[in-house]
């Protein structure tokens, strides 16, 4: 199996078929997702939709060397959120105030764009990481 056929089939055990993840394919899985929901739809929608998983998957940022990485989004985490709990309410308002793109939010705002202008190349290095590890790991055979 190559690997966007494992993705494939690891995002059905996820989602359809509620599998808990364990081991090197949790970290895959984890790591792909801090890659993919930031890349796709900026930093905003990483926190909307991974806001639960947030200290675990900065975790595993840091346990892959990817610390400098992990720094960046708990820098976003706060200028966000400030030292509010991470949960649904709680990034649902701030979202939706960040959406307005009010006098207030536009400096939050420019703060997060400069965030993600220096994270992109680091998730560059991410995607390249996870793809040699699941290599490594014998998630799946190269294409």
């Amino acid at each position: 199996m190559n690997a966007d056929e494992y993705w494939r089939d690891l995002v059905n055990r996820v989602f359809r078929e509620q599998a808990e993840l364990h081991g090197d394919e949790e970290r895959f899985y984890r790591l792909s997702c801090i890659y993919g929901e930031t890349m796709v739809d900026g930093i905003e929608s990483y926190f909307e939709r991974r806001f639960d998983e947030f200290a675990t998957d900065m975790d595993a940022l840091r346990g892959a060397g990817f610390g400098k990485l992990a720094a960046e989004y708990e820098r976003a985490r706060k200028l966000m959120f400030g030292s509010l709990p991470l949960d649904r309410e709680v990034v649902e308002t701030t979202t939706l105030r960040l959406l307005d793109e009010t006098e207030e939010s536009s400096p939050v705002l420019r703060e997060i764009g400069s965030i993600y202008g220096r994270i992109i190349p680091q998730l560059e290095q991410l995607a390249d990481y996870k793809y040699a590890f699941g290599l490594a790991a014998g998630l799946y055979r190269a294409a």
